[in-house]
Formats: C-alpha cells, structure tokens, sequence
C-alpha cells in the first residue's frame, strides 16, 4: 500500500524505513527533488567554467537517484564515478565494434546501441560498480556527437560523477548519514561504512577532479588531474579481486544443504519438491 505523508522535512523523515520506494513524502519531494535540479545546475555550471565537458543526460539521472534514492547500493560513490566511466569506455568500444561488423548499413546504430549498452553492462557488473543512468552514458555515442574527444570522454565523465557525489554527500548530510553506510562493511575511515579502498579512492578522485578544473588555465595542471582520476578510478575498480572467493561447480553438482551467508539449510529454490515427486 502506498503511504502519503504531508510533514515537513525533519530527521525522522529522511530514515532508511521512510525514504524508500512506496512512501510519498511532502519532505522526498521537496528536499530530493530540489537536489536533484540543484546537482545538474551546479555541474553545468562547473563545466562552462572549466572547459570539462560531459553528457548531461546520464549525470541528469545520476542527480535524481543522489537526491531522492540515497541508500540504494546503486547511489554508491564507487558505483557512481566508476559506473560513468567503465560505461564510456564500454560505450567507445561497442561503437568501434558496429562499425567495424556494420558500417554503412542500416544495421550501423542498432548495433553500436545494443553493443554499447551490452559492454558497459558486462563491465559494470566485473568491477562491482552498477550504476542505471551510466548506461545512457555508453549509449550516447552511439547517437551524438560528442563534447570531447573520445579518449577523453570516460576520464571527464568520471569527474562530472565526482561532481554529483560531492554534492550528494553535502546536501543529504543535513538529515542523514551520506554516503549510506554499506550493509555489513563496519567502520573504517573518517567513521564510515565504507571499504577503506573505495574511502581512498573516493578522495584521490575529488582531488583529480580540483585538478582538473584548472584547466582554463594550466594545461598541465589538468593533464596531471587526468592522471590522478586514473589512479583513484584504478583503485576503486581493482580492490574487490584481491580478496574475492572465486567458485567455480556446476549448479547440478550443487549439495542441497550447502550453506549460504554462514546459514545452514535448504538452498531456496531447490530441487526438494521434484525429488518428492520422482519418488
């Protein structure tokens, strides 16, 4: 059932319990929706001052998602400027690959979409970072001119997703904890909830991007940014696998009572009632 609550923004209104899906809050409309225009203004406007230009539409969404849906996992600083950037370099490559199999064909944009979309999905998903609106990110070269050059486009895409997790971070902390804490990650850095690669990376990535908007007046300045938005990328995207479990069975050799998330039991979804039925 949907909930309709007409209370001016206060604490106990921007709770995981309230801020959610299903709840309609006269406070999620007005503080959340606010943010979100707030957010895409202030990246155009960084961008006219600085000369670092994005696509707006995939950040557009990104805004809306940092402003009104705060503790998904999706809303992550590590799957936002991560999500943004693998999606542009998935984007740049399955553009590369229609028209090497289509050019020329009416086949040509179907097929740099559909690609587009497939490599930022597949490399979104290997490096733990799904973010929705990053893939619009990989769509729109398939369609667009771009704002800048392509080998360019994945590193300032990357700093406009800093922009937006910036200024998540600064306006939700007025009424709640932002970043929302990781579920089961404990405390770390600065008392948050967050892996310490992904606290580390976070920071190099906001220092890349002050780097970064210099610019209009120091190319080397900018250059030594976009350097520094690869390390922190690098460090955000590359952590989990040194300490991932890797399983390797087929799903028919799988014992029934096999443990999960260190409870013993019946896998759900198991084959328990066909069994019933062949005896």
């Amino acid at each position: 059932m949907i909930e309709i609550r007409l209370v001016l923004p206060n604490r106990r209104e921007f709770r995981r319990d309230l801020y959610r899906p299903g709840v309609i809050s006269l406070s999620r409309i007005l503080w959340g929706s606010t943010g979100a225009g707030l957010f895409l203004t202030l990246i155009a406007l960084a961008c006219d001052a600085t000369g670092v230009s994005v696509l707006y539409p995939p950040l557009a969404a990104t805004c809306f998602i940092g402003a009104t849906c705060t503790y998904l996992r999706v809303a992550r600083p590590k799957s936002v400027i991560v999500g943004h950037f693998i999606s542009a370099v998935g984007g740049l490559l399955g553009v590369a690959a229609g028209e090497a199999m289509f050019g020329g064909t009416d086949l040509a944009i179907p097929a740099k979409l559909g690609l587009a979309v497939f490599f930022s999905a597949v490399f979104m998903q290997i490096l733990d970072a799904d973010h929705p609106p990053a893939a619009a990110t990989a769509a729109i070269p398939a369609i667009l001119p771009l704002p800048v050059p392509a080998a360019m486009l994945p590193l300032h895409m990357a700093w406009g997703a800093v922009l937006a997790v910036v200024f998540t971070v600064v306006w939700n902390r007025v009424w709640f904890e932002c970043p929302a804490p990781d579920e089961g990650c404990p405390r770390s850095w600065l008392n948050l909830g967050m892996d310490k690669p992904d606290i580390a990376g976070t920071g190099i990535c906001v220092l890349a991007s002050l780097l970064m908007c210099a610019k209009p007046w120091s190319e080397g300045v900018y250059t030594a940014g976009l350097w520094v938005m690869s390390a922190g990328l690098a460090v955000m995207s590359l952590h989990h696998f040194f300490g991932a479990r890797v399983l390797v069975a087929r799903a028919d050799k799988c014992p029934a009572a096999a443990p999960i998330l260190g409870r013993s039991g019946p896998i759900p979804g198991s084959n328990t009632k066909e069994e019933k039925h062949e005896q």
